[in-house]
């Protein structure tokens, strides 16, 4: 057991002798460890920056300004177009008391959708008498504008003695915007409102 241990203590001995008479080199100096670093995830991560492209803000140069109208509130009917009016100034109940050879009133009414009802008031029976016929001519059907004129078609009518041909087209008179009928010998036979 004494001999295992001499070499040992002899070994120990030798470096000690080294530390102490050989020159030390420095120890190297401590630095802090750096901080682990995780990559940063797409979702989190700032974009680039971007060099703005705008335009630096300019003083605009001074211009002279017309004086402006206002537009007027309600078009002339002359320069109602279907689209932008509608028909709407159209829309409502049109009288007119007789044209030519039709004797009798006529009654138009014109609804929203482009659809009308008229009556033609051949001979109305008279209030608490018995009729065979009511002496009215029923009708029904469709109208359209294109510019100042109104083209009807009827899809529905009774029949009735004395009842004279319903018209096809009428015309919107620019100055008022009343709807006119073309009569006989080329008369015209203007509408009005009703209740006017």
């Amino acid at each position: 057991m004494r001999t295992s241990v001499l070499p040992l203590a002899a070994l120990l001995t030798s470096l000690a002798a080294c530390t102490v008479n050989g020159q030390r080199e420095p120890a190297p100096e401590r630095t802090a460890p750096a901080p682990p670093t995780t990559p940063a995830s797409p979702a989190t991560s700032a974009p680039p920056p971007v060099a703005s492209t705008a335009p630096a803000p300019t003083t605009p140069a001074p211009t002279a300004s017309a004086p402006t109208t206002p537009a007027s509130a309600s078009p002339s009917p002359a320069a109602s177009s279907p689209a932008a009016s509608g028909d709407k100034a159209l829309l409502g109940s049109w009288t007119s008391a007789a044209c030519g050879a039709r004797k009798y009133e006529r009654v138009l009414a014109l609804a929203q959708g482009g659809t009308f009802v008229a009556e033609d008031r051949v001979s109305p029976c008279p209030p608490r008498v018995a009729c065979i016929w009511s002496g009215i001519i029923h009708r029904k059907g469709a109208f359209k504008r294109s510019g100042n004129t109104v083209s009807l078609s009827v899809t529905e009518a009774s029949h009735g003695p004395g009842d004279q041909p319903f018209p096809t087209t009428l015309t919107v008179d620019p100055s008022t915007g009343a709807l006119v009928e073309a009569g006989d010998g080329g008369a015209a036979c203007s509408y009005q409102r009703a209740g006017r």
